[in-house]
């Protein structure tokens, strides 16, 4: 744990950069974890290559990550709410790390798909954490720059490992890796909880601490933690009353809670906008462009095609578009840089499915090495400005605090299936119908997701994560300032109980779970009366049908 009173020099910005690096450093060996496919699978292809290897088996070499995301959902999910942000980032170090290791030691094919599965048991783990982290613990200003180093990260990483499998061997290229993932686990040593976790779990005070140290202290960053913690102080107060049930009783009322909470636009908006952009993000082929770059570059530019320098270069091009997109992601709205970059893309692919369907058929007028590679290039860039930009960023924004755990792990599915869809699938479907008919079906799966998307995913720039929850839930910034927390934390507005025979603090937790019970929409319909006996402040409520009154007597 980070002492709160310690290192008074440092600037807020400086504390979330060092905050964000950690996360950042885990991601780059899990970059790594991405294009160490394309390094291996040409070296296992050599006659001199004491492990032999056929199509299938490469194909699930690269593909076995994506499955094994699932795995590491199902097992980060429940984690991150009752452990915590940090005690769950420390774990993810030990598949990968085990996973590079095994690597070193195996001289089979099943050696090496078993350390390739626990490496993406480990990805699939970090995969809604990291995200979740730098949200959480970032300012709303500064937090779409932060949010976009982990594409940044992924990108570092793969570039690294290409750019190593240039010099080394893959055994040394996996013990290069793996000392990247003995420095992110120094880093997160030293990184403080979550202080958004740290108030849902009923420790205020640390919680508090924690915020302002990471934050720094004014009137706006006040404001928020005031609302973060009146938020979570009604959800507590209405579960107060499931701690005294019996077993039976709690698993019951837990898929009861399933089934309602799956009702609540909150919840499952955010987990199919989700859904939806991790789909485009993976068959929009980021990642089978890192795993089959080499292949690609031969079949798109020609066998001539110097591959390896080809794909450093795009590399390359891709770590500038990232540095570029996290200015752009300061500037632009995330909207406005999702669709415009998604239309490239489309573009850029329909671009390379024509000109090889024309190579291969010699219909071109004349051809060059450049036009292919132009396309490449372009597609490429399309890909980092925002496809691979965006859904990491607002992963981390668009889960309300209740639901960011359980929301997080299930959305990740789609980018743990469709990343063992898309990766398992393009060999066999570049050999059955070719490679433009594979583009051509990737593309119109973009522009699928594009469409939902546009109708459905919220502006989210320079919002605080209430206000994104609320904008689901139909409470408008109107609503806002005219509700009155249940339980607010300034001075002028405190409604403390200071005569126990009265039982106020019953009262008022009974109201809330009345409201909880009957789904009443409470914001903006609130009002506060004085009681004329005691002269204390009291809430009331007013259903949003009626107007009838229910407050205290």
């Amino acid at each position: 744990m980070v002492k709160i009173e310690e290192a008074k020099s440092y600037t807020p910005v400086l504390r979330q950069c060092f905050l964000t690096a950690s996360v950042a450093v885990n991601i780059i060996a899990h970059g790594c974890v991405i294009g160490f496919s394309a390094i291996l699978i040409p070296s296992l292809r050599r006659p001199e290559s004491h492990i032999q290897v056929t199509t299938s088996e490469e194909s699930w070499i690269a593909s076995i990550v994506g499955f094994a995301l699932i795995m590491g959902n199902f097992i980060i999910t429940p984690l991150m709410d009752s452990l915590g942000r940090k005690k769950c980032h420390l774990l993810t170090i030990l598949p990968v790390l085990v996973g590079w290791f095994l690597l070193l030691l195996v001289n089979n094919v099943a050696g090496l798909i078993t350390a390739r599965f626990l490496q993406g048991v480990s990805m699939g783990m970090l995969g809604p954490l990291g995200s979740i982290i730098i949200g959480e613990m970032t300012d709303p200003k500064n937090r779409g720059a932060f949010l976009t180093s982990v594409s940044l990260s992924l990108t570092i990483g793969v570039l690294s490992t290409h750019a190593l499998g240039t010099y080394f061997s893959w055994q040394q290229n996996a013990l290069i890796c793996s000392f990247i993932t003995f420095t992110s686990l120094l880093l997160i040593i030293y990184n403080p909880e979550s202080p958004s976790w740290l108030i849902a779990n009923g420790r205020f005070k640390e919680g508090e601490e924690i915020f302002f140290w990471l934050r720094g202290r004014n009137p706006e960053q006040e404001a928020e933690l005031e609302t973060m913690i009146a938020a979570q102080r009604m959800k507590r107060k209405s579960s107060v009353i499931d701690e005294e049930l019996p077993f039976k009783l709690k698993v019951k009322r837990f898929f009861v809670y399933l089934r309602s909470t799956s009702k609540k636009p909150e919840f499952y908006k955010p987990i199919t906008i989700m859904f939806l952009l991790y789909t485009m993000f993976q068959f929009a082929g980021i990642n089978v462009i890192s795993s089959y770059a080499m292949d690609i570059i031969h079949q798109v530019v020609g066998p001539e095609a110097n591959a390896k320098f080809l794909m450093v270069l795009l590399d390359v091009e891709r770590l500038i578009c990232n540095i570029i997109a996290v200015f752009l992601m300061k500037m632009l709205n995330r909207r406005t840089l999702l669709f415009s970059s998604g239309a490239v893309c489309v573009l850029s692919y329909i671009g390379k499915c024509s000109y090889v369907y024309a190579k291969q058929n010699n219909m071109l007028p004349f051809d060059n090495q450049w036009v292919p590679i132009v396309l490449i290039a372009l597609y490429m860039s399309s890909l980092t400005v925002g496809i691979s930009s965006i859904p990491f960023a607002i992963s981390g924004e668009i889960f309300p605090m209740e639901y960011r755990g359980l929301g997080g792990g299930i959305s990740v599915l789609a980018l743990s299936l469709n990343f063992f869809i898309a990766v398992k699938s393009f060999p066999i479907l570049t050999h059955t119908v070719g490679l433009p008919l594979t583009y051509l079906l990737y593309a119109a799966i973009v522009v699928v997701c594009l469409i939902v998307i546009y109708f459905m995913m919220p502006e989210t720039k320079d919002r605080t994560l209430q206000e994104i929850e609320d904008s689901f839930r139909g409470v408008s910034s109107a609503d806002q300032k005219s509700a009155e927390p249940l339980k607010g934390y300034t001075n002028d507005q405190n409604i403390a109980v200071t005569n126990p025979p009265l039982r106020r603090r019953a009262r008022v937790t009974d109201i809330a779970q009345r409201v909880e019970k009957l789904k009443w929409q409470w914001a903006g319909h609130i009002t506060r009366r004085t009681d004329g006996r005691w002269g204390l402040k009291v809430l009331e409520w007013r259903r949003h049908t009626d107007k009838r009154s229910v407050g205290c007597p």
